[in-house]
C-alpha cells in the first residue's frame, strides 16, 4: 500500500482550494516544485493534487510538473470541483478540461466533487428530488466524458463531499455504469450530511478509486458540539476500521492523508509549523500504527 498526501492539508501554505470562502492572510509559501521536495522529505509516495497547487494550467508547465513528479518517484492524482453549488471552489470546473489537465500531469485519477445545493433539513434530504435533478445533470456529463478518460488511462472518482450521501454516489455510479467512473471516499464527510462514516466507507469501498484519509474530533460545547480537524488517529473516526475496510473491500492501494486543523492565524510561522506537525503525526500513525508501507511491486 502506498501513502500519499491530499495537498489541501497544506492550505495554510497557500496551496489548497478556497473552501468555504477562506482567505489566507499571507502569501503562498510553497511552489509546486518545493511541494514535491517536501513530499520526498516526508517519506511520502505520492500526492493527491488540488488544482490550487498548480501555478499555471498551460500544457508546457503541466508537463514540467509531470516530469518533476516522475523524477522523485511520486504518483499524482488530480483533484478539482464541478462547483455545481456556485461556492467558488478551486480554479477548474469543467470535466473534460480536468481530464486533459490530469493527462498532462501524468495523473491516473481525477477526483471530482459536485458541491450540490441541498435543501434543508439536510438530514432528511437523501434522494430529494432537487438533488436528483442535479445529479442527473452531472451523470450526463460523466457519461459523455468517461470514454475520453478511459482512453487516457484515467479513472474518474466522485467524492462523497459535504454535499452527498454515500447511497446517492452509488446511485450516480449505477446510472453512469462505466468502468472508468467510480468513487472517492472521504472518511469524515459523511458526518456533514449526518450519515454514519463507517457505513459510508463500506458502501463506497467496492466502487472507490481513491480516498481522503481524514480524522476529526468531536468537541462538546455548552450549546451542542463542534467538529474540528486533527491528526489522523487523534480524532473520533475509527481510522483502524476505515483502513481495514479500504484494504480488504476495495481495489485501492493508496492512502491519501488529509488534515485540516483549527489553527490561529495571528502568527504565520507558528501556524505553518502546526500544519506540518499535524501532517507528520498523521504519517507516523499510518506508518507505525496501521503499518502502511510500500510493497516492492507497487508504484
Amino acid at each position: 500500500m502506498l501513502l500519499g498526501l491530499h495537498t489541501y492539508s497544506l492550505y495554510l501554505h497557500g496551496i489548497g482550494q478556497a473552501w468555504a470562502d477562506f482567505k489566507l492572510p499571507w502569501p503562498r509559501q510553497l511552489t509546486t516544485f518545493e511541494l514535491f521536495d517536501l513530499a520526498v522529505d516526508l517519506g511520502l509516495d505520492g500526492l493527491h493534487l488540488d488544482d490550487g497547487v498548480l501555478e499555471k494550467l498551460d500544457p508546457g508547465y503541466l508537463q514540467e510538473v509531470c516530469a518533476a513528479a516522475s523524477e522523485r518517484n511520486l504518483y499524482l492524482e488530480y483533484n478539482f470541483s464541478m462547483d455545481m453549488g456556485g461556492m467558488g471552489i478551486g480554479i477548474q470546473h469543467d470535466l473534460d478540461e480536468a481530464i486533459a489537465t490530469a493527462n498532462s500531469l501524468g495523473a491516473d485519477v481525477v477526483k471530482v466533487s459536485m458541491d450540490l445545493v441541498r435543501p434543508r433539513p439536510v438530514s432528511a434530504s437523501r434522494f430529494h428530488p432537487e438533488v436528483i435533478e442535479q445529479m442527473k445533470s452531472f451523470a450526463e456529463k460523466l457519461t459523455v466524458s468517461a470514454p475520453a478518460a478511459e482512453d487516457a488511462g484515467i479513472k474518474i472518482a466522485v467524492e462523497n463531499h459535504c454535499d452527498s450521501f454515500s447511497e446517492e454516489i452509488v446511485w450516480l455510479l449505477d446510472r453512469v455504469n462505466h468502468p472508468a467512473v467510480g468513487a472517492c471516499i472521504d472518511t469524515v464527510n459523511a458526518l456533514m450530511v449526518m450519515e454514519d462514516p463507517m457505513q459510508a466507507i463500506e458502501n463506497l469501498a467496492p466502487r472507490a478509486f481513491t480516498n481522503h484519509f481524514r480524522d476529526d474530533r468531536i468537541e462538546f460545547q455548552r450549546y451542542g458540539f463542534k467538529l474540528t480537524g486533527t491528526a489522523v488517529g487523534k480524532g473520533d473516526i475509527d481510522m483502524k476500521r476505515a483502513y481495514e475496510i479500504i484494504k480488504n473491500r476495495s481495489s485501492m492501494r493508496r492512502i491519501n492523508i488529509e488534515t485540516e486543523m483549527d489553527i490561529p492565524l495571528d502568527d504565520m510561522q507558528k501556524a505553518l509549523q502546526m500544519e506540518l506537525d499535524t501532517i507528520r503525526r498523521s504519517i507516523r500513525y499510518c506508518r507505525e500504527v496501521l503499518g502502511i508501507q510500500r510493497d516492492h511491486n507497487e508504484q
